[in-house]
């Protein structure tokens, strides 16, 4: 067959292919079984023909020759791996695993460390902790350690976010602690937390000594009691978490639920609440209804589980003296001594050492002197409002008419059965709902204050009731009353009222009255003020003394006033002459600050001057009789009745004899008197610096005339309910 050019350079091409193909098939197989030959010719494993030689002593690991008990000398315990890089510039070891270091009685832990044996000391990474003993433990997630030094920095990171101090009950807070291990001492600076158990502190820069329990804090520092919750707020503290007491060396706020203390100096301990602050400090007190009482003072004592506080004014005069001072603004009172009580439960205040009280309530500040001044808080009970609103006309036309408790009871609104006093219904007691029959009856008895009827015959203004639903043998229900108003007194609600006392060589003044008294007590709640042992008080030219004064008030101004035990009205006329005026019970009745009405009752002396149209004096009465009434007109005496035998004598001015010018017993007794004068600027009371002048102190040297009694509020009754017929 005949073939072309190109088709005999295809069938060449292939024949070649195959050739290479076949030769390296060849190669490959000749491979293999050189490689089984070879396995089947390779000797087999020859057995030992010797025994080894057993240990003569235990194999120990290798120990480095260093004493291991040196306390400067930081000493790897523990790892599960050990790395040496080679070529570093400094030398140092990578270990890993249960990481332990030691050094003394201080141990380290960690997952791994640097550690540099030449420069004695580590760095530490994840779950890092230091332990001392039983008492200090330290997790953190980093520390760098100086064992030369013997200097911790713990920091915060993934495995621990803060770095925790704990001693006993003690755990410190923080991002980043640095730890002194020589002097025991840890300091943070970057914002930190100590919690006690007892108080929680936080602040910017703080410092703790497991050692001695000592803390200090500086920047933003913030106590809060754990048991109350009380806050205390300064900028430098001192705290020792053994007596758990907060040193003050800075203004410091103290903030109770109750009470806030501001001061710059003292101790407070927070475990007892119990404070002494030694540099000028104040305490505001607030009551349920948000009340406000201050106590400041040069030095205060606080006990807050029993409320008390004591003031002191500093005696070091090389140290600014400012008095004690308390304030009342609910009462609008301030009370300042040398030395100062108050007591927050019962809202009694005391002042001695020159106290002072201000009474600031009205226009006319009434200022108060004696040598102890009390300030008491007293709850009564009183009407409501609803019940003590006025009444209407009517009513009053009403009760003007009745006389006996049955014309009460037959007037009001109510079903009151009269019955004897231990009368009891047989049976249980009905529940309200059931017929009225079978109510539970009441009973009706007048009351008479524990008399059994009165000198001037006069109606009782009480009437009991009490509820006869208890069964024989059981105890009443106690007494209800129903006063003449109709008002029954299971409505009536407390009420807060202050008492003040002032005590020895008491005096009072204000613009308008003047007085002095050895005691002086003031009742807000039945508005009286009791004037004791040589009491005496001016006006004008007007001036009132007796054995006992006794003053009631109406909206901060005197509308009567009584001497029960004698007593003499005396008024400066001219020179040396004075109307006199004494009896065995005087009393007077004002109205706009000026006298409208005047009665005495027995023994009636009087001096009087008559002034005559020309405004002189020409004539002299002196008479004697049991009774006498004055009526007054725009202070001016207008009638005057004397009865029912008068005896006197009316004689020309100029024939008066000196002996016979003055009753017996009259003394004008102006140096007594607290007087004003300028003061710089101003006009001030002599006395408001407390000294008691000589005539004081000899006036309240002699003895008193009648032994006075403090009287009870209740012994006035009879009086006003007089005065309200009139």
């Amino acid at each position: 067959v005949a073939l072309t050019g190109n088709e005999i350079t295809v069938v060449r091409t292939r024949r070649l292919i195959l050739i290479l193909l076949a030769g390296l098939l060849i190669g490959l197989a000749s491979s293999w079984v050189d490689g089984i030959n070879a396995q089947r010719q390779k000797p087999g494993k020859q057995k030992e023909t010797y025994t080894r030689p057993k240990p003569t002593e235990p194999i120990k690991p290798y120990i480095p020759d260093a004493n291991r008990f040196q306390n400067d000398k930081v000493f790897l315990e523990n790892a599960d791996s050990l790395y040496r890089p080679a070529g570093e510039f400094e030398e140092y070891q990578i270990v890993k695993g249960t990481v332990k270091f030691r050094q003394g009685n201080m141990w380290m832990f960690c997952d791994s460390a640097y550690y540099y044996p030449d420069k004695n000391s580590m760095d530490a990474f994840g779950h890092v902790q230091m332990q001392k003993g039983d008492t200090l433990f330290v997790y953190a997630d980093r520390l760098y350690y100086d064992g030369e030094e013997k200097h911790a920095t713990l920091v915060r990171g993934a495995s621990r976010n803060k770095v925790e101090l704990r001693n006993k009950t003690v755990t410190l807070t923080t991002d980043s602690l640095d730890y002194d291990v020589v002097n025991e001492m840890g300091w943070y600076t970057t914002g930190g937390t100590l919690d006690d158990k007892v108080n929680t502190l936080t602040s910017q820069y703080g410092e703790y000594s497991p050692g001695t329990k000592l803390a200090k804090f500086r920047t933003d520092v913030l106590l809060v009691n754990n048991r109350d919750g009380y806050k205390l707020r300064t900028e430098e503290l001192d705290y020792s978490t053994t007596t758990h007491i907060a040193d003050i060396n800075t203004r410091t706020i103290i903030e109770g639920a109750n009470d806030t203390i501001i001061t710059t100096r003292g101790w407070y301990d927070t475990q007892t609440d119990h404070a002494q602050l030694t540099a000028r400090s104040t305490i505001t007190h607030r009551d349920s209804t948000n009340n406000v009482t201050w106590l400041e003072g040069d030095s205060i004592i606080y006990d807050k589980r029993t409320r008390m506080s004591r003031a002191y004014m500093f005696r070091d005069e090389a140290k600014q003296q400012q008095p004690m001072v308390l304030t009342d603004t609910a009462r609008k009172i301030q009370l300042i001594g040398g030395y100062g009580e108050y007591n927050d439960s019962t809202r009694q205040a005391l002042a001695t050492e020159y106290p002072l009280l201000i009474e600031y309530s009205r226009p006319d500040t009434l200022f108060l002197r004696a040598d102890t001044v009390l300030s008491i808080i007293e709850p009564q009970m009183v009407w409501p409002d609803s019940l003590a609103a006025e009444i209407s006309a009517g009513n009053r036309a009403w009760l003007s008419k009745i006389t006996n408790p049955g014309q009460l009871a037959e007037g009001l609104r109510a079903e009151i059965v009269p019955l004897p006093y231990d009368y009891y219904p047989s049976g249980p007691p009905s529940p309200i709902g059931l017929p009225r029959e079978k109510w539970g009856l009441k009973y009706v008895k007048a009351k008479t204050n524990g008399a059994t009827a009165t000198d001037d015959n006069e109606p009782d203004d009480e009437i009991t009731l009490a509820d006869s639903t208890a069964l024989p043998g059981q105890e009443p229900r106690m007494p209800r009353r129903i006063d003449r108003l109709g008002r029954d007194s299971a409505y009536m609600v407390p009420k807060d009222f202050h008492v003040a006392r002032a005590i020895g060589r008491a005096r009072f003044f204000n613009q308008d009255v003047q007085g002095v008294a050895d005691t002086l007590i003031y009742s807000q709640y039945d508005s009286m003020l009791y004037m004791l042992r040589k009491p005496v008080v001016w006006s004008g030219e007007r001036q009132v003394a007796g054995n006992r004064i006794d003053v009631h008030l109406n909206d901060s101004t005197a509308d009567w006033a009584y001497l029960p035990q004698s007593g003499m009205l005396a008024e400066h006329v001219d020179e040396k002459f004075y109307n006199q005026l004494s009896g065995t019970k005087l009393k007077a009745w004002m109205a706009d600050k000026k006298i409208r009405r005047l009665e005495v009752d027995g023994n009636v002396q009087v001096i009087l001057l008559p002034e005559e149209k020309d405004s002189t004096y020409s004539k002299f009465v002196n008479a004697e009789s049991s009774y006498l009434t004055i009526d007054f007109k725009e202070g001016e005496m207008d009638h005057l009745r004397m009865w029912p035998d008068v005896n006197g004598t009316v004689t020309p001015i100029g024939d008066v004899k000196p002996g016979l010018m003055y009753l017996q017993g009259f003394r004008w007794l102006e140096a007594l008197r607290p007087v004003r004068e300028w003061y710089g600027d101003r006009v001030r009371w002599i006395d408001d610096l407390g000294e008691v002048p000589e005539a004081l102190e000899q006036w309240f040297r002699e003895p008193a005339e009648l032994k006075t009694e403090v009287p009870r509020p209740t012994e006035y009754k009879k009086l006003m309910r007089r005065d309200s017929t009139q």
